[in-house]
């Protein structure tokens, strides 16, 4: 494979910031013949952007509801 064809599709996996953009990334993977090892690295980074995108979907969504929550209370015994 073509060593900057390579390199662009691992900045092209690294600059995905949702699910579609991670689609149209592998699809391009899918379709780039390349050796079975440099498949198997970028197939292996868009695994880790795509939990990655999961995980920050989560924390997202844990602190808006963190921040619309009213204050917890504690429920230790004052005395």
């Amino acid at each position: 494979m073509n060593a900057a064809l390579y390199f662009e599709l691992v900045d092209a996996v690294a600059k995905v910031d949702g699910h579609a953009g991670l689609a149209a990334v592998a699809g391009r993977i899918a379709a780039t013949p390349m050796h079975p090892l440099e498949r198997r690295v970028l197939d292996r980074a868009l695994r880790a952007r795509s939990e990655a995108l999961i995980i920050q979907a989560q924390l997202t969504v844990s602190m808006a509801f963190r921040e619309a929550a009213p204050e917890a209370k504690s429920f230790a015994a004052h005395g």
